[in-house]
């Protein structure tokens, strides 16, 4: 147990209480992983200290990239694992026990999380404990606020959130602590501005490019996350802890090796048992725990979609009670430009669904409308038309145009909400079987040539390069269930 501050009840000896909390800040300074025992009691007063394997192997490797052993590192780990109070409170006020000139810099996705954490940080160095064994440790009362404080030897914490400025300021170490909020990961969008601000903000804070050191820890989310771009940069270290033990032969830069050895054997059976682990799983469900507690973006056979999944039939079905042609229209036609495409699915009173026809091609607007003309009087009158409009004045537009171009059919211009993982799940629904008996769902596809490039895509999902395929079908798919057919011609929502 430590000891909080010399004692001063009669009969102690002041002196062998003096020696004891000093040999406690020697050990605690030599360690990450002790100090954070020790610190425990300070934050979390009523609630027990759960030790485990994988707090040691944070702290270790985060003491690494302090002492310059790693320069640039990023942890995968799953939630409530303890992550942010080792990386965002013990790492840096033990870092000022051993230099308190340090500058640290941290982001989160959450502003006031990162916040949270400065302010836990601070309460910490100014406890009681901690000013009884490292009081050369003083923050300054000229530049002490939640966001910004520093010390009298001149080392300072600022706190931002990401996409902000770090208000212009320069860090020795620079740490991001879950750059990505879950809920808005799989927008395109979002997602690539946050890496865009790691590379073209955050990045150039480092003070000294030649001591660079930085850490990421998250939890994965997408396989196009921070971790993958920063990979691909070929000079980060990874420590990547999954909730279940994949073997795997491999040893980090500081000879620290997984001490598990068993296939599926549990991160901290101590915080997360077998019980807890399966609930985990079923409110998860396959795709989110693989990346949130395997750290892998996508299961081995794709999560979402499984190529087995698909039959592929002959013909199209004779009692269809409903068709649809949804396209998803791009403009170029240069090699590396998105596809147009247009996916035709019909329904059947039995609940299956077949996926008939695909047209792909890269296309400039003016063959695009060819295109879709043609394909018009190829399906008929009796198939429904579906388009997804982009957003904007210009996306009304094209809409508008179309409806012309198409008059004399049904069409329906479509605004997608949400982002593409979401509108992608019912479809997936569909093309799951309902049961193990079952090797097949209800989405089949006719046999085409087109099968196997729609396959590849469905099964890539998130990971393939294009999305266009998938889009239209998952977009002829929702105005097959939605709006009844009188209704189809106005506008509408999807998403």
């Amino acid at each position: 147990m430590s000891i909080t501050a010399p004692c001063i009840l009669s009969g102690v000896d002041h002196a062998e209480v003096a020696e004891l909390i000093g040999l406690e800040a020697e050990i605690c300074r030599r360690s990450l992983h002790d100090y954070m025992r020790q610190m425990w009691p300070v934050i979390e007063p009523s609630t027990a200290f759960v030790d485990g394997w994988h707090l040691g192997a944070v702290c270790e490797h985060e003491q690494a990239v302090f002492e310059g052993q790693i320069k640039k590192l990023i942890i995968n780990i799953c939630p409530r694992s303890g992550k942010s109070i080792c990386t965002s409170v013990a790492l840096p006020t033990w870092g000022w026990t051993r230099a308190p000139e340090t500058r640290w810099l941290f982001s989160s996705y959450s502003g006031d999380l990162s916040l949270e954490f400065a302010t836990t940080a601070r309460r910490v160095i100014e406890s009681l404990w901690y000013q009884a064994r490292w009081s050369t440790v003083q923050l300054r009362s000229d530049q002490n606020n939640k966001g910004f404080y520093t010390n009298t030897a001149s080392g300072y914490r600022i706190s931002t959130s990401v996409g902000g400025s770090a208000t212009g300021k320069g860090g020795d170490i620079l740490i991001v602590d879950d750059p990505h909020n879950l809920k808005t990961i799989h927008s395109d969008i979002i997602r690539g501005e946050d890496i865009k601000w790691f590379f073209k903000v955050w990045s150039s804070r480092i003070n000294n490019k030649k001591n660079d050191r930085q850490i990421v820890i998250m939890q994965r989310g997408h396989e196009d996350d921070l971790t993958t771009a920063l990979l691909e940069q070929g000079d980060w270290t990874i420590l990547k802890l999954p909730t279940e033990y994949e073997p795997r032969e491999w040893t980090s830069p500081i000879g620290w090796s997984d001490p598990r050895i068993e296939a599926g054997d549990l991160l901290n059976p101590g915080r997360i048992g077998s019980q807890e682990n399966a609930i985990i799983k079923r409110e998860l469900g396959p795709i989110d725990y693989s990346c949130q507690h395997s750290q892998e973006p996508m299961p081995e056979r794709g999560g979402m979609f499984e190529r087995a999944w698909f039959e592929i039939v002959d013909h199209a079905p004779t009692d269809a009670v409903g068709r649809v042609r949804f396209w998803d229209a791009a403009g170029s036609e240069t090699e590396r430009s998105p596809y147009t495409a247009g996916v035709l699915i019909s329904h059947t009173r039995s609940g299956n669904f077949y996926i008939e026809d695909i047209q792909r091609d890269r296309l400039v607007a003016a063959k695009v409308d060819a295109l879709m003309l043609q394909t018009a009087r190829l399906d008929g009158v009796g198939t429904d038309i579906g388009e997804e409009q982009e957003p904007g004045s210009a996306g009304k537009a094209v809409i508008s145009a179309h409806r012309t171009l198409l008059s004399g059919y049904t069409y329906t211009g479509i605004t997608a909400t949400g982002d593409k993982f979401t509108r992608w799940k019912p479809l997936a629904s569909q093309a799951r079987p309902i049961s193990d008996d079952e090797p097949h769902g209800r989405v089949k596809l006719v046999a085409g040539a087109w099968n196997k490039a729609f396959l590849d895509e469905v099964v890539a999902n998130r990971r393939s390069k294009f999305k266009d395929q998938l889009d239209a079908a998952a977009g002829a798919l929702y105005q097959l269930r939605t709006a009844p057919r009188e209704m189809r011609a106005a506008s509408a929502v999807w998403g």
